[in-house]
């Protein structure tokens, strides 16, 4: 049974000093101190050595986190229970000074000092101590209080929510007018920290999942009122509404309840209301039943274990730079200017380097030779047709860079910088300097409306010039849907045929990538077969394909009784059908490779000129900047393997450029077609979706959004100040 002593002797140790009497007869006199103030002296404890233990309680665990019990046969014997008894675990925490290992005595001890108390500055409790109590069956816990002195403050966080973590039943203990913060993150903090780690290792420890501990807020006040009951709601009530406000979960804890008391001065503080609230958690078996003292030390030291290693104890620098310094951010990497606010004379600045990105322009150039002698001077370029020379203002000209072949003596004179892009409103639009990328967009629309318009009638002549001079043992376009080894659908993914030069079948390219003679069909130079005809000839180089037998037969028959063959110099049909794909190969290739490097390389020549400086090269533009997917034809991404996983429907995946961000993106991420004014295109041009939903989202808040991309600084001008 709980055993209840109605009489509580003694006065609180840690109470107020207005609360304390020298004599119930005496007044109290006046305290008059005349010397001079002497500071406190604050002595660094030694976690291992200090040990306040007593007759009835033990060290359990030190502020290292060092367990002083080895096993659990030592941990019974030192509770002094064998290990079949059923007993709950009750642990106080709170913050230094609040009196808890006084309540944890008066509470369950009837006021005998188990828990060692003193009135001093240094804490008496540094770690965890135990002491049972065999009449209730609870194993007590006595924490080391927070907002103390110690060095360790993280490492002593961690044990107390390890020890928080094995508890049935919580106390947080706080005397205060008012309830703090503190209290707030500490038990918000435990309640996410059970939910994330310690319910987990808890299950896999004992072998079921249960909730957290039973939590008791045991607030004493002195002049003002604790929280009350009211016929709307209760104080637990008003309790989680407060962690709520605060951003906490406390979903973790099984049951919160609150016992408030006020005490005046003359008074020392009543404990019926904490003890009936612990009978009733300490009866109620519904969500956490008693445990056997060896399942309680196997779970502590499990994770004592797993949630051991070393903690970075870092200072926290008190001073608040948010309220004094520049509220402005850089838009690339998201620092702050580190000038006061209303520096109206002094530009943005900060020394931690910045963050290239392309869609902000954020790059310019210095000159390395001044860079490595202490100075960042910007280096400028005069463009040519072929070259651009580049001159340093103080070293004059110090390279000439190649635009289209590249020259290593380009990368040895400058150093390539990343400037800050403050989102300052006093920032002004920087007018379009893309005017030959709009032509090649309006062009490239054309081109884009004739190529879908054209698409099918071209493919479908071009696959009857190919039937009309493949040879006869070859399978026709028409009648190929699938790749004859791998099954793909070609008009679905858009893979190319190919046929195979030993059966005839129409294949993909990744199934027909060998390459060999294949002499009984008059192929004597390296051609295209597929994977079955490649194992069979490495065995038999002059067979013929078993599948294609019955074809040969048929069609030398055919011949045999349509045409007269006289003469030495008389070529069979199958090897004039063979000649005539040859020369319609030569061809085809001749002038493919022409149009090729004259139009391609033109292309690009003219493509690189008028791109706008803020796109990011397509040679880091490798993938979708949203869906990730890879660029290229579809045999590449065959090759890839990525086929599975693109997001459009078959063809190549083209790379193209959102006209805002600068981001290379696929055709199916940038459907939208607006105008970007702060760029420059007042038409509509091609933006990707992310561009999209964030104006979707400025125009819902009311933001203004066009102070997004505009660098302060242009790399074209000689005169940027390099920050």
């Amino acid at each position: 049974m709980f055993k209840i002593d109605k009489k509580i002797p003694g006065s609180a140790i840690m109470e107020p000093c207005d609360s304390l009497t020298f004599n119930k007869e005496e007044a109290r006199p006046d305290v008059v101190c005349d010397a001079d103030f002497r500071s406190i002296p604050f002595t660094s404890t030694d976690y291992e050595v200090l040990d306040s233990s007593t007759d009835r309680s033990f060290l359990l665990m030190d502020g290292n986190e060092h367990l002083h019990i080895e096993t659990a046969e030592k941990f019974c014997n030192k509770l002094k229970c064998s290990d079949t008894a059923k007993i709950k675990v009750v642990s106080i925490f709170g913050n230094t000074g609040d009196g808890k290992s006084h309540t944890m005595n008066h509470t369950f001890f009837r006021g005998e000092e188990v828990f060692k108390t003193s009135a001093e500055q240094n804490s008496c409790t540094l770690g965890v101590y135990a002491a049972m109590q065999k009449d209730m069956g609870v194993l007590c816990l006595d924490t080391e209080g927070l907002l103390s002195t110690s060095k360790k403050s993280n490492r002593r966080m961690r044990m107390l929510l390890k020890i928080l973590a094995i508890s049935d039943i919580v106390i947080y203990r706080t005397r205060s007018e008012r309830l703090h913060s503190d209290m707030y993150d500490f038990l918000g903090t435990a309640s996410k920290a059970f939910c994330l780690h310690f319910s987990q290792a808890l299950q896999s420890i004992q072998g079921s999942a249960n909730l957290g501990p039973a939590v008791i807020i045991f607030h004493e006040t002195r002049h003002t009122k604790p929280l009350e009951n009211s016929v709307e709601e209760s104080a637990g009530d008003k309790l989680r509404d407060y962690f709520s406000r605060l951003n906490y979960d406390i979903d973790a804890f099984s049951s919160l309840r609150y016992v408030g008391i006020q005490t005046s001065s003359n008074s020392t503080t009543d404990y019926k209301k904490l003890i009936a609230a612990l009978r009733v958690d300490l009866e109620n078996t519904t969500v956490r039943s008693p445990r056997q003292p060896s399942v309680i030390y196997k779970a502590m030291r499990s994770l004592n274990k797993k949630f051991s290693c070393e903690i970075v104890e870092k200072s926290i620098n008190p001073f608040p730079e948010q309220y004094f310094t520049c509220p402005i951010l850089c838009v690339s990497c998201n620092r702050r200017c580190q000038h006061s606010m209303g520096h109206e004379s002094q530009n943005h600045s900060n020394a931690n380097p910045c963050l290239l990105q392309y869609q902000f322009d954020n790059k310019v150039e210095l000159c390395k030779s001044c860079y490595k002698n202490g100075r960042e001077v910007a280096v400028t370029r005069t463009d040519g047709w072929t070259h651009s020379v580049i001159n340093c203002p103080h070293c004059g000209e110090i390279a000439k860079a190649f635009k289209y072949w590249g020259t290593a003596q380009d990368c040895d004179a400058i150093q390539t910088q990343a400037v800050h892009v403050w989102k300052d409103g006093n920032i002004l639009t920087k007018g379009p300097t893309h005017s030959g990328q709009m032509v090649l967009d309006r062009v490239g629309y054309v081109c884009e409306a004739f190529s879908n318009f054209s698409s099918q009638p071209t493919g479908v002549l071009k696959e009857w010039c190919a039937d009309k001079v493949a040879p006869k043992y070859w399978k026709p376009n028409h009648e190929i849907i699938n790749c004859f080894s791998c099954k793909k659908n070609f008009e679905k993914t858009g893979l190319r045929k190919h046929h195979c030069r030993g059966c005839g079948e129409g294949f993909c390219d990744l199934c027909t990538k060998h390459r060999m003679p294949v002499p009984s069909r008059k192929w004597f130079e390296h051609v295209r077969v597929c994977s079955d005809c490649h194992q069979k000839l490495l065995k038999q180089p002059d067979a013929i394909p078993a599948q294609e037998e019955q074809i040969i037969d048929q069609t030398t028959n055919y011949y045999s009784n349509h045409h007269t063959h006289t003469g030495p110099n008389n070529t069979g049909p199958e090897e004039t059908d063979v000649t005539v794909r040859k020369c319609g190969e030569t061809i085809y290739n001749t002038i493919s490779n022409v149009a090729s490097v004259a139009l391609e390389c033109t292309k690009d020549i003219i493509k690189d000129t008028a791109r706008p400086d803020y796109w990011v090269p397509d040679s880091k533009a490798l993938h979708c900047n949203l869906c990730e997917m890879q660029f290229g034809t579809a045999e590449e991404l065959v090759s890839a393997g990525t086929l599975n996983e693109i997001p459009f429907k078959g063809g190549d995946n083209k790379r193209h450029h959102c006209r805002r961000c600068g981001q290379g993106v696929c055709s199916e991420c940038s459907k939208s077609r607006r105008p970007v004014p702060e760029r420059g295109w007042l038409e509509d041009v091609r933006v990707c979706d992310a561009c999209v939903n964030d104006d979707i989202a400025i125009r819902t808040n009311g933001a203004d959004h066009d102070t997004k991309f505009k660098p302060t600084t242009s790399v074209d001008d000689p005169k940027a100040k390099v920050e």
